[in-house]
């Protein structure tokens, strides 16, 4: 999971204006059957959406939540805060966020496998929103999000290719479990990826820091050039249109080099 910059991002105006209409139709309705009819009726209003925020120059075909292309399949558009039900820890429904169905700002892109796993869930630590009057800003949630940017530092991978937690207890801790158990982020190809990108990076990192060793003792023109070349490969792994730029990051964290550091940083 990296952070999903979306400043400079607004749907087009046709749709904007449908997404507007829908939200005052779902306001004006008198009970919950009316509601989620009119949202079964539009479910192609936040599908129209999907090329528009798949094509977010920085982060091109990704699942927001896994970094992946390919090992989730098909991507979906996932309501972050879900529609009709919001199932919590204890396993009850305290209430969907219906009046947020046609807001794309609650709208995130994931690959199917998380998305079928996250279906409704949704816990609520603090300040439980239940009406379109409530304040969203307020919630404390369990869900990580990738448009949050303090989020995404609550996790980290490992060499295996897993993620897991930065945190070893706390609140930041039960968060980072509960979004990896919630959008099955474990799942076993995308492990996989993660630890393919890992060994490579590793392997890189570790071609570049014998060079440098070498450059150390016996400065050379050459030598140079190789390590401009090994640096540019990692770059290339980092960038945020990388898949599992994260985990590639991680891995150069973890050298505990300053000039892997810096270029994870």
């Amino acid at each position: 999971m990296i952070y999903i910059d979306r400043d400079g991002f607004v749907p087009n105006q046709s749709w904007c204006q449908k997404a507007d209409d829908l939200t005052r139709q779902l306001l004006s309705a008198t009970s919950k059957a009316q509601i989620n009819s009119i949202i079964d009726a539009n479910e192609d209003v936040w599908r129209e959406l999907k090329e528009s925020l798949l094509g977010l120059p920085k982060y091109e075909g990704k699942c927001w939540y896994s970094e992946s292309k390919n090992d989730y399949a098909y991507i979906h558009v996932d309501h972050f805060r879900p529609k009709k039900a919001a199932i919590g820890k204890d396993k009850r429904d305290h209430g969907g966020y219906w009046w947020l169905a046609f807001n794309w700002k609650n709208y995130r892109i994931c690959g199917p496998v998380g998305n079928i796993k996250k279906r409704d869930k949704f816990a609520v630590f603090r300040n439980k929103a239940n009406s379109p009057t409530d304040r969203i800003e307020d919630e404390i949630v369990y869900f990580l999000d990738p448009t949050e940017e303090d989020d995404v530092f609550k996790i980290t991978f490992n060499s295996n290719g897993e993620i897991m937690p930065i945190y070893n207890s706390g609140f930041y801790f039960e968060q980072a479990e509960y979004t990896i158990d919630c959008l099955k982020l474990n799942y076993k190809s995308l492990k996989e990826a993660r630890k393919k990108i890992w060994i490579k990076c590793d392997k890189l990192f570790s071609d570049t820091q014998s060079l440098i060793e070498e450059d150390k003792q016996n400065p050379s023109a050459y030598i140079k050039g190789q390590i401009k070349e090994k640096i540019k490969r990692i770059k290339e792994l980092v960038i945020s249109t990388a898949e599992f730029s994260a985990t590639a990051k991680a891995c150069l964290k973890s050298t505990g080099i300053d000039w892997a550091i810096s270029i994870a940083s």
